[in-house]
């Protein structure tokens, strides 16, 4: 019989992302910005036009940001006791331009762990990376799901739990951040985790 997979999200889920994008932005550009307002739309957050998003984003990719990122320390353990019975995928909304630097971040922290990586490309143009990703650019988390044959997903935007859940796909809302904590109400099959801990215990109780 089949394993059923999980797919799970990098960033502020595996990844302490908004605290370290926060901090390097307040540093480098001079912003008073907290983990509260961070924003994934980064001409938002940081109230400039697209050029300039475009300007900071280059600096951020050309030195390799995207790898330095700290884990989740309570992650790895709840992870390795899942994939006794789970097939562990991730699902990212990251560009592929990262992709390299993604996989050994992956490797350094979560070695052996997961079986395959998978690209939304939701901020990808449609001609970057290679085949079969290419194919799945500008999907939405949900359809990515379907077409990974997942079951779970665990990810820390509302927005991609709501997609996972109308495409029958079970969700985690990870975590207790400033752009998560709306709805209050979930839907079905979405449920809210707010750390590793619970995690484990909702899968537990499967």
């Amino acid at each position: 019989m089949a394993r059923q997979v999980i797919a799970v999200d990098i960033d502020d889920v595996l990844a302490a992302t908004a605290a370290e994008w926060v901090d390097y932005s307040n540093r480098q550009w001079g912003t008073t910005l907290s983990v509260e307002d961070y924003h994934e739309d980064w001409s938002v957050m940081w109230q400039v036009d697209r050029l300039e998003e475009s300007r900071r984003a280059n600096q951020l990719y050309e030195e390799r940001f995207f790898s330095t990122y700290g884990p989740d320390a309570s992650a790895e353990a709840v992870l390795k006791r899942l994939n006794r019975r789970y097939d562990l995928v991730i699902a990212t909304s990251r560009v592929y331009k990262v992709h390299t630097e993604t996989v050994e971040w992956l490797d350094k922290h979560f070695g052996g762990i997961f079986k395959d990586i998978h690209h939304s490309g939701i901020y990808d143009p449609v001609v970057e990376g290679p085949l079969p990703e290419r194919g799945r650019h500008h999907l939405t988390k949900g359809q990515l799901m379907a077409q990974i044959g997942a079951d779970y997903l665990i990810d820390d935007q509302p927005k991609h739990c709501l997609a996972a859940a109308s495409a029958g796909i079970e969700a985690i809302l990870f975590g207790d951040y400033g752009w998560n904590r709306r709805p209050r109400r979930l839907p079905p099959r979405v449920t809210r985790c707010h750390d590793w801990a619970a995690v484990e215990a909702y899968f537990a109780a499967r």
